[in-house]
């Protein structure tokens, strides 16, 4: 109960709005996407329409989804919510749930190896409100399920202690669902899998030796067909089922080398407090683009914060320490060790001195795993190695204290201590989704099989604002095509409105209404661009309609998709003709 309280405060005000806020930041756009995927499978489940051939988008090509979905559990949970409940809280439920799932996770993990509650309580509330897991929270939907990490690795240690079929069953179902709902938390913990592997098997005893190597080969081979049965039915069918993109994108298996270098931990990204910190995060501010911190405010939200590695030093010294192996010394030196290596898997591919490159592990996962770019992401399992040290740190701590009021107080300071490095707002990091400009209800009313499209058009990804707009309208639109197909070549092919043979390719499309933003034409300085837009009116197979005016947020402590500047609305009045862009 206490843990939902802070929960409350530190989302505010979210938990009261569910059905219309989701949370948010800056500019992060991707949320939209998720919300239009699930306002899609209810409105295709409404209108009777099959959910995998999703023709309203990069319309008339439209896109293919994976008839299993790409992440079988939250993908099925948030189908089930969107089409009773409503696509809102299908985004907002599961999220909210991984808060709690990975805080009561950690709690009987830490548990497993003190039996103190209110250690196991700071232990949780370290972990599962750390600013990586607010980074997620904010902006991506998927990255955000972290909350099974704890779960999987109580069910490795319970193996390693008691070897049994049944902890064997617990570890593999454990696993799948890391699997079933994230891949890289999937991919840090089969990492960890390994290590914990070597680890015990360099300490293991004479007593708990023998049966050590084929409990940990059951395993592995368990966890390997758990693996290709999850990956082949869920995310290698997205991929088959996607369109084909011929370049190197977030689209496909195959991400650009360079991403490797940008989305890597940096020297700072770990020490520096979240930039959305009301007090230390102007300091932060400063070192974003440095080759210090990084370029992405989500990607470098690594922040561990400065008590926790405090008291995670303080648990680290029993490493040089003679103690029992098999004790609570056992489990805090593994997990010193995970936290070294989970740092080093968060470098670039190479370490340059000089001329001399030291190439990190990185660099030859990529050549194998190319789908995986984003190597800082394996800072969650630092957080994790690091709040099981500080654990350890506080209960070395309380050991000074005989009074339980003593050791309560200590703990709630700490607990203090933790909250406030790691607090968020103000500003308020939500966004008010329950409204859109204007012109997108003028538009809803209009004859639903018409087809639009929205200027600028979106080219090098898709526009998720436009995708967003749909879920009002409920209109097909040629927008949201992915980079390297034919639908995107043909769209590269019409960027300019105000060209006299754009109107004629758009009729040939289907579209009979242009949706012009003006202010995100006014946003480059480029004079082609500008250009394009002062003659726009001047194309005679457009038609005018109507002009929207600006719109702003009604609450301006709160963020809102209704903000917008002026739109313009034209009617495709041209002769059609197809394009000569080559299919392929």
């Amino acid at each position: 109960m206490v843990f939902l309280l802070i929960l409350f405060f530190i989302t505010f005000p979210l938990l009261l709005h569910l059905d219309k806020f989701i949370p948010g930041f800056y500019s992060s756009d991707e949320s939209y996407a998720v919300l239009q995927g699930f306002w899609w499978l209810k409105f295709s489940f409404l209108s009777h329409r099959p959910w995998t051939n999703e023709v309203v988008t990069a319309y008339p090509f439209g896109l293919q989804h994976s008839p299993l979905g790409i992440y079988p559990s939250w993908f099925h949970l948030s189908r089930l919510i969107s089409i009773t409940f409503s696509w809102v809280l299908a985004y907002n439920l599961p999220m909210i749930c991984n808060f709690i799932i990975g805080f009561i996770s950690m709690f009987f993990l830490f548990y497993h190896f003190t039996h103190d509650a209110l250690i196991c309580f700071f232990v949780g509330t370290i972990y599962a409100l750390c600013p990586y897991q607010f980074a997620r929270f904010w902006q991506h939907f998927a990255l955000a399920f972290t909350g099974f990490i704890p779960l999987y690795m109580l069910s490795l240690v319970k193996l390693y202690e008691n070897r049994t079929f049944k902890n064997v069953l617990l570890c593999v179902l454990s696993f799948a669902l890391l699997l079933s709902f994230e891949l890289h938390s999937a991919f840090f913990m089969l990492i960890t899998t390994f290590l914990f592997m070597f680890y015990t098997m360099i300490h293991r005893d004479e007593h708990k030796g023998g049966s050590l190597y084929k409990i940990y080969f059951l395993v592995i081979v368990l966890i390997a067909f758990t693996s290709i049965v999850i990956l082949y039915r869920s995310f290698l069918a997205g991929l088959i089922f996607a369109p084909k993109s011929t370049i190197p994108s977030a689209y496909n298996a195959v991400r650009p080398f360079e991403d490797l270098f940008s989305q890597s931990a940096k020297p700072l990204s770990y020490f520096l407090p979240s930039i959305v910190h009301p007090l230390f995060g102007k300091f932060t501010e400063q070192f974003i683009g440095s080759p210090l911190y990084g370029e992405s405010i989500t990607e470098h939200t690594l922040y561990l914060g400065w008590v926790p590695l405090v008291l995670a030093f303080i648990g680290a010294r029993s490493y040089f320490k003679k103690n029992n192996e098999h004790g609570g010394r056992f489990y805090q030196n593994f997990f010193i060790l995970l936290a070294i290596v989970a740092w080093i898997f968060s470098q670039p591919p190479w370490w340059k001195i000089g001329s001399i490159r030291i190439y990190m592990p990185s660099f030859f996962i990529y050549k194998i795993i190319p789908i995986f770019r984003a190597y800082c992401r394996f800072g969650i399992l630092v957080m994790f190695a690091v709040a099981i040290l500080a654990g350890f740190g506080l209960k070395s701590v309380l050991e000074r204290f005989s009074s339980a009021k003593s050791k309560m107080g200590i703990t709630v300071l700490f607990c203090a201590l933790i909250l406030f490095e790691f607090w968020n707002w103000p500003p308020y990091k939500v966004i008010d989704v329950s409204r859109a400009p204007e012109v997108y209800y003028w538009l809803k009313n209009q004859p639903r099989d018409i087809v639009i499209a929205e200027y600028p058009i979106d080219t090098n990804g898709a526009n998720e604002m436009y995708k967003f707009y749909q879920t009002v309208h409920e209109k097909s639109m040629i927008n949201g095509t992915i980079p390297g197909t034919y639908p995107n070549r043909i769209a590269s092919s019409i960027t300019r409105l105000s060209a006299q043979d754009t109107p004629a390719i758009l009729i040939w499309l289907g579209v009979r209404y242009v949706l012009v933003h003006k202010q995100d034409y006014l946003k480059t300085e480029e004079i082609a661009v500008l250009e394009d837009l002062n003659s726009i009116p001047k194309n005679t197979g457009l038609k005018f309609i109507r002009s929207f005016p600006q719109q702003d947020c009604p609450n301006e402590n709160i963020a809102c998709t209704q903000v917008t500047g002026p739109i313009d609305v034209y009617e495709v009045v041209a002769p059609g003709v197809k394009p000569t862009v080559k299919q392929e």
